[in-house]
Parts: C-alpha cells; structure tokens; sequence
C-alpha cells in the first residue's frame, strides 16, 4: 500500500468504494483527534489520486457536518470537492462571516464552481484581510468578478534521471542543466547563475498559451527567501532580469555556491508522470517516492507569498515546484511562475516547510 500516514498508524485499505465509507466513518472521532485527523489526510491524498470518484457521495456530508476532521492538501481539496453543491457554499461562507477559518476557506475555494468561486470573491471583497490567505492558495480576486485560478488542476509528478553528459540534453523535453547561455540573454549583467530546470509547458494540462516552447527554473547565487523576476526574448531566453534576496549568502556560502558553479554540477532530465497508485503519499505530499523532486501543475505550495505580476500586477500562474536536489544548489523549494498576459516569469527560493 503506498500510504505512510504521517502519524504512523498503519494504512487503512482503499481498495473498494466501501473503503471509502470506512474512512468518513471515522471522520467524527478525528474532528476531536488531531493525529487520526493527520494520517486520514494521507488516505484522502491518496483517493484524490487514484479514485476521486468514490468520495463523490460524501462531499455534502463531510463540507457541512464533518469539516473539523477532515484533512489533506489543498490540491486534493481541489479534486476531491470540484463541484459539491451550492449548498456546500452556502454553509462554508455562513462559517467564513465571523472571520478566517483555514479549513472552510481552503474547501471553500477547492469546489471550484460558479458558486464557489463568486463566494471566494464575495469574502475577499467583504474581508481584505484575507486575500492573501487565498493568494498563497494561488486563487486571485480580480477587480470585478469571481475568484480565478491561477493553476492548473492537473498535477503531475516530477522524477528526476540522470544524463551523462550536457550535450546529451539536447534531446530531452524537460533538461536539467542548460548552459545558462541557452536560458539568459545578457549573461554580462544577469544574476542568473544556475540552471536548474526548463519544462516544455505542453506537457502539463491546462496552463496558459505561452509565446516559445519553453520556461526556465533558475537561480541567483543565493540559498532561499530570493524572487527573480525576468522578460523573454525572441529565443525563449531570459532578459531584463531582476533578483530580490532577503538574506544574502555571507562569504562562505559566496565561496561554496562559487565552487559549484566552476564545476558545473550534474545534468539530468525530469519525466513527468500523473498522479497514481505508484506514488507514496506521506505528510500531503509525494516526496517519499523514489527520484521525486516535485510537482508540475496542481496549486502551489504555499509557504511563501506567491508573486505578482510586476507589469499587470495579477497574481502569477503557477508551473512548477521542486526541491533544489532536482540540480543541487542552495536548500530548499525552487518554483516556477508566469503571467502569459505579460510574458514575464518569476523564480523563487523557499527554505523547508
């Protein structure tokens, strides 16, 4: 079974639609135990993944009398609750009314429908407050409207390989490792340093049309809390980059991340694969699974504050999110994200959640 629930208990079949009632069963005693709450979260995970249709018959009983024991990641809310009732709506707005509630906010926003989306809108125009709980979801509120989402639904795993050498690249969809005068165009005045990813974005379902064939996950020499924001050229290439770092590397990170980058670090190529029954699903994520580094599409992570757009000022797409061990330089989660409006990106680097 691929399930390791996070608190250690042993995992629970999901085999059959009847597993599923077994498990919403349980879902009054883990509204008043936390740890039951938690490894019930990587069971639904799981569901999400495999069969999201057989949790179908529960969502109005669990999003309007079992909230408080329910659990998962956001992006499994996404699938799980896409398209739960008006009613559903209705309630989890009544119990957003007297302020942020994280667990009715998140379903709230998962269910995906006019409804839901319009109810999103509704709280964040009522509540400014609260904005910025639903951006780190990446759901945005524009102006006039309902809530969009700024992500596609899809998810899909990241696996990494190993190539052997850099011309060895030219030939994979997805390289890890480009000479950076492949991804930058003024190499003089960058401060681009490394290559970890590009990603042919017709790979990955439902995100936006975008000028050239591919975007670039890179980095300045800076280990987390760094944006790096960037145009495209003609070639798909970066230009007119800019790079925030909140807390520069002192003298011997400088001397470390310089030594990687003479050495050149290892090359690769990342495979993307959907979400199924071969992945481990632990703690709201996948990384237990062998040679995963991260996921492409699905919501982002959220644990830093998700970018806006630096010429239009709407929250950005999200593309991918992996860990730096996908080229190894720096520590932490690499992301990638593009406003197809503005053909501008933004790279940043988070440190562990």
């Amino acid at each position: 079974m691929p399930i390791k629930p996070v608190n250690y208990m042993d995992p629970l079949p999901v085999e059959r639609p009847e597993d599923v009632a077994a498990l919403v069963g349980l879902l009054p005693r883990a509204c008043e135990d936390g740890q039951l709450r938690r490894g019930l979260g990587d069971h639904f995970s799981y569901l999400a993944a495999v069969h999201p249709e057989w949790f179908a018959p529960y969502r109005e009983v669990v999003l309007t009398e079992l909230l408080d024991g329910f659990s998962g990641n956001f992006g499994d809310f996404c699938i799980l609750l896409h398209g739960a009732p008006d009613s559903c709506v209705e309630y989890l707005a009544r119990r957003l009314h007297g302020g942020w509630d994280i667990m009715a906010g998140w379903t709230l926003a998962a269910i995906g429908t006019e409804a839901g989306l319009a109810a999103v809108a509704a709280h964040v125009r009522a509540d400014g407050d609260v904005r910025r709980h639903y951006e780190e979801l990446g759901v945005w509120v524009p102006p006039d409207g309902p809530a969009q989402y700024r992500f596609s639904p899809h998810r899909l795993a990241v696996f990494r390989r190993r190539v052997d050498d850099q011309a060895a690249l030219d030939g994979e969809a997805h390289p890890v490792g480009l000479p950076l005068d492949r991804v930058v165009a003024d190499l003089d005045s960058t401060p681009v340093t490394w290559h970890y990813l590009s990603l042919r974005l017709s790979d990955v379902p439902g995100l936006p049309d975008w000028p050239v064939e591919r975007v670039h996950l890179v980095s300045p020499r800076a280990n987390w809390d760094w944006t790096l924001m960037a145009g495209i050229d003609r070639q798909g290439r970066y230009r007119d980059v800019t790079a925030e770092i909140d807390d520069p590397p002192d003298e011997v990170d400088i001397e470390y991340f310089r030594h990687e980058e003479e050495s050149g670090g290892g090359y690769g190529a990342v495979d993307l694969r959907p979400y199924d029954a071969d992945l481990v699903y632990c703690n709201g994520h996948i990384q237990l699974t062998p040679d995963v580094v991260g996921t492409a599409g699905g919501p982002p992570l959220g644990i830093y504050a998700n970018p806006h757009c630096r010429s239009c000022g709407r929250l950005q797409f999200h593309v991918v999110s992996v860990e730096h061990h996908v080229r190894d330089y720096g520590d932490g989660w690499r992301s990638l994200f593009l406003c197809a409006e503005c053909g501008l990106v933004t790279c940043n680097g988070t440190g562990w959640n």
